[in-house]
């Protein structure tokens, strides 16, 4: 974990700088440069440099402050590193081999504006601020919609689904990243919305912390308040096993949270039975290997058994025959999504929000009710009603 820290903070420092060094050739090469545009190019760069590293040290002493005082920075910085400097640094690389390839010997004279400046050079230098400008843009958006939640319903066709569990409501909890983003006042929100469904019973698909342990105890009291019917049950996300393998599991234990690890729990009812069973976070890794990791992991069907698969990856949904419904989250919508196809998420996900359908199995990928990026365009946090219902007949 020390030698990622090193390496993702040296990485991004070295491009932060380099950047900024490459725009102020660029702008003195130009003839274009400006001593208030150059010392706002670098003051600009140790800003991002400066708040990204408070913010990969995150000391725990300090969380509440920045998360209370620093979090537009804080979501102004990370759009600026992991989006847009990913863009503009290797793009601006690329566009100067280019033009050095190509630089044509004759340019023809460019008309100017009433002070002199030619228009070229006043759209080259108001280019400089135009990614900086959107991702203070996002970070202000994220700031004011920090603490926005939505509750999303879905119907569950279940084949021959038995009487007695039609209507049965699940209230989907999903990507609590209880942490720097996250804290009590917004776990409470999450609490209070997941109460309020009065659910016969709560999931939830993972991710409980953003990244330390000491982001537990919060996550494990929004949990613990969750209240209803038959109880909460959840599985394990990727970000819950950055401390260790199993220490999140084990404290989950430890504190009587029906945590499903590679387990199955059994909910009678008169005359059928609920199956929960959930996957451990590294069971993505053994999908090609396993694929028949479900028919291992749920007991031999009965029947009327009804069989609820929570996952924490949605690709699992590619080797879940054997289970009536497969609940998700990891993708938190896609985060950044302009419609249904166009955005982060479908570059990343083949599964990226809301009800999939295959043969006799429907899975729901959550978009998740907390954040490890703060800022959500077009995939709000949620949390999801769903009601099992009997599927119309083939």
């Amino acid at each position: 974990m020390l030698n990622w820290f090193v390496f993702v903070a040296t990485y991004l420092v070295v491009e932060n700088l380099a950047c900024s060094a490459l725009q102020i050739w660029l702008l003195r090469r130009h003839g274009t440069a400006f001593k208030g545009l150059e010392i706002f190019v670098y003051l600009w760069a140790f800003s991002m440099t400066g708040l990204f590293l408070l913010q990969l040290l995150e000391p725990f002493a300090w969380k509440a402050f920045m998360r209370e005082w620093l979090y537009l920075p804080m979501a102004v910085e990370m759009s600026w590193n992991l989006i847009f400097l990913q863009v503009i640094f290797p793009a601006t690389i690329f566009a100067v081999l280019i033009t050095r390839l190509f630089r044509r010997k004759n340019a023809q004279p460019q008309p100017t504006t009433a002070e002199g400046m030619s228009r070229k050079k006043f759209i080259y230098l108001a280019s400089y601020g135009v990614l900086p400008a959107t991702a203070l843009g996002m970070g202000v958006h994220g700031a004011l919609t920090s603490d926005d939640l939505r509750v999303r319903s879905f119907d569950l066709p279940v084949a021959n689904l038995p009487p007695e569990w039609e209507g049965f409501t699940i209230a989907h909890v999903s990507d609590l990243h209880s942490g720097i983003f996250v804290g009590p006042q917004r776990l409470k929100i999450i609490s209070d919305t997941t109460n309020d469904l009065k659910a016969d019973l709560v999931v939830v698909t993972g991710d409980l912390i953003n990244r330390e342990m000491n982001e537990f105890p919060a996550a494990l009291t929004a949990i613990q308040r969750m209240e209803s019917r038959l109880g909460t049950y959840l599985c394990e996300g990727n970000h819950d096993t950055i401390p260790g393998p199993y220490i999140l599991v084990a404290e989950c234990f430890r504190n009587q949270l029906r945590m499903l690890y590679n387990l199955c729990a059994t909910i009678p009812g008169r005359e059928s039975r609920l199956i929960l069973g959930g996957l451990a976070w590294n069971k993505i890794y053994q999908m090609a290997a396993g694929p028949a990791m479900l028919g291992e992991l749920f007991p031999s069907r009965q029947e009327g058994d009804v069989r609820v698969l929570l996952a924490h990856h949605p690709d699992l949904f590619d080797i879940a025959q054997d289970a009536d419904v497969v609940l998700s989250g990891h993708t938190h919508g896609g985060q950044i999504m302009f419609g249904d196809n166009i955005g982060l998420g479908r570059l990343r996900f083949r599964y990226c929000s809301g009800p999939f359908h295959r043969n006799n199995t429907t899975m729901i990928v959550s978009n998740g009710c907390g954040d490890w990026f703060p800022c959500r365009i077009g995939a709000p946090a949620e949390i999801g009603l769903l009601r099992l219902t009997r599927a119309p007949a083939a």
